[in-house]
């Protein structure tokens, strides 16, 4: 038998039976959020259905026996350990889905790096050596280096997480860029691709809200992938164990 279900603010399904005890024993559902065997059928508690009105019971494993984890995979796994962000969540909110700036912010800043230590530092220090006879002129060399430091930051403070319930995206440094926004608030979320970003998997997503918001994030690592999430999310899936949270790069 199939139902239809309140979830997130919406009427969401046909689910079967097992997927609503599955959300229910998740607590993405509780006993009181509104149901129905069919979509023009009567709305009522899920606790009045015999079916839901106990969640099955969960067996504890037996205290003396210890499970050894499985090795880690390179990304943490969401449901089996502290999420790897700097966001504040609810105490029963999930880490869903968490990627980065990709790492090629660094390539244009590395480029202008080594054009101003060939063309600028490099003759600087040979002509303070021919002209003055120092030697003093070769510790500019380092100081394109510092070239690399903006984007640096800029990788190591961005945030970039969904949630259960909201996406979070914090980025920038001087031009600072943040948005939360509820997963029900989100319209769309679109990604846009030049070649190399299609090559190395990067690119500009756009989240489009109620009300007409609408927001631009550059240099996003694994955008598909972050805009799947959100659309996963959205039509009611929930994680289930064994999900990956991923920390893209």
């Amino acid at each position: 038998m199939e139902f239809y279900v309140y979830l997130n603010g919406a009427r969401r399904g046909p689910f079967t039976e097992e997927r609503v005890q599955t959300f229910l024993s998740a607590g993405l559902l509780v006993p009181t959020d509104l149901a129905a065997e069919q979509a023009t059928g009567e709305w009522r508690p899920l606790s009045t259905f015999r079916r839901f009105a106990i969640a099955p019971p969960v067996t504890p494993a037996p205290a003396a026996v210890r499970v050894e984890p499985p090795p880690m995979p390179s990304a943490p796994v969401g449901s089996g350990t502290e999420p790897d962000t700097r966001a504040a969540l609810a105490s029963d909110e999930t880490l869903c889905y968490q990627t980065s700036l990709h790492w090629f912010i660094f390539v244009r800043f590395a480029l202008a790096g080594v054009a101003l230590f060939v063309f600028v530092a490099v003759p600087f220090a040979i002509a303070m050596q021919a002209l003055i006879g120092t030697e003093r002129g070769w510790f500019v060399l380092p100081l394109p280096a510092f070239l690399l430091l903006p984007p640096a930051i800029a990788f190591a403070s961005s945030e970039i997480v969904i949630t259960d319930r909201r996406v979070l995206i914090k980025t920038g440094v001087v031009r600072r860029q943040t948005v939360e926004m509820f997963l029900s608030k989100v319209e769309s979320v679109t990604v846009e691709q030049g070649f190399f970003g299609r090559l190395l998997d990067f690119g500009t997503v756009r989240i489009r809200g109620t009300g007409g918001f609408e927001e631009g994030f550059d240099s996003i690592a694994k955008p598909l992938l972050f805009r799947n999430w959100i659309q996963r999310l959205q039509s009611g899936e929930r994680l289930a164990a064994g999900d990956v949270t991923t920390r893209a790069s």
